[in-house]
């Protein structure tokens, strides 16, 4: 089934998309400072359990940082792809540093970087990198996890957001964290969502979907994250995962009413506080059937569900229906 992410992905990057979910291709997932730390949060809040299921604490008391990071990252993942399932690396360190030094981006000389490498905390990040790579854990520091619990203790003690965080179930409220819906249909299409916190309240018959996000610009959510990664999907298909619960007569929440999808957005530097972003009815429109902000066009929901079906029917991946219906003749102003 796909997902509010694999429905982004294929928005965004059809090739990707065909790569992970139809050839079932392993594809190198990027992560930066804010989305580390917001899965750390996100686990520490939420399912602190299940901290040592994702996450390696690194003996470096912080991760490299800038062009160093970038190198050492370059470094694990062209390791990682010149070694066999026996563990044999088929090239030698050199060849795969020097290729790791062109793709950081430094200006200084090779000699220079790996004389700054050798022996130092980079050099012991990137072996843990190496050795925790495929198990499918995220190497975290001691600087990062501290960070972390103070992002935590703050969610849970600022009068914007304690009231939904320390929420804890009762005769009149269910508190759902990582909630997963499988099987609900939107346009035909089935559709799972996993979703961080769902809050009912069973007096009122009510259902309401929050989801946390961890940026480093919680001021500007709307236009740095909601639009440039397509949140408005995610959103909408939460909404309607949520109202799939209602329409199910065998349902425990038959009935209930389902409101608009809240976001929960704290500072990755924990500096800003944190804020809920509410949408309304008019968003989830728009987020379904596509809207402009400031000249640029975002692509709706039911659009983009019907160009991955046609995709997938048509096992074509290199060009979009919109223009393949066109020809390929495609007018310069679009």
């Amino acid at each position: 089934m796909d997902s509010s992410s694999s429905l982004k992905e294929f928005s965004t990057n059809r090739r990707k998309y065909h790569k992970k979910y139809i050839l079932n291709e392993n594809v190198e997932e990027e992560d930066n400072k804010a989305s580390v730390t917001g899965r750390v949060v996100e686990t520490l809040l939420l399912e602190p359990e299940e901290f040592d299921n994702r996450f390696y604490m690194s003996t470096c008391a912080s991760a490299p940082t800038g062009l160093m990071l970038d190198f050492v990252t370059a470094l694990c993942n062209q390791t990682i792809a010149a070694t066999d399932e026996f563990g044999n690396v088929s090239r030698s360190f050199e060849e795969i540093a020097k290729d790791a030094y062109t793709l950081s981006g430094f200006k200084i000389k090779f000699e220079a970087v790996i004389n700054k490498f050798q022996g130092s905390d980079a050099e012991l990040y990137y072996n843990e990198l190496r050795l925790v790579k495929g198990k499918g854990l995220t190497v975290v520091t001691v600087e990062d996890v501290s960070n972390a619990e103070k992002i935590v203790e703050e969610l849970k003690t600022n009068p914007i957001t304690s009231s939904i965080v320390n929420l804890v179930p009762s005769a009149r409220w269910s508190v759902l964290n990582q909630f997963q819906i499988e099987g609900y249909e939107v346009d035909g299409h089935q559709f799972k969502s996993m979703m961080d916190k769902v809050v009912i309240d069973h007096n009122e018959r009510f259902i309401q979907v929050y989801d946390l996000k961890c940026t480093w610009s919680v001021e500007n959510f709307y236009e740095e994250y909601y639009l440039y990664r397509r949140a408005y999907i995610q959103a909408y298909l939460y909404y309607k995962a949520a109202i799939s619960l209602t329409l199910d007569t065998n349902s425990e929440y038959y009935g209930y009413t389902v409101g608009q999808p809240m976001f929960i957005v704290c500072d990755s530097t924990n500096y800003m506080s944190p804020l809920v972003y509410t949408l309304t009815d008019a968003d989830l429109m728009d987020a379904y059937n596509g809207f402009e902000h400031k000249g640029r066009v975002y692509p709706g929901v039911g659009k983009i569900i019907e160009d991955l079906k046609w995709a997938v029917a048509n096992d074509t991946w290199n060009i979009s229906r919109e223009h393949y219906l066109l020809n390929g003749m495609v007018n310069i102003k679009g």
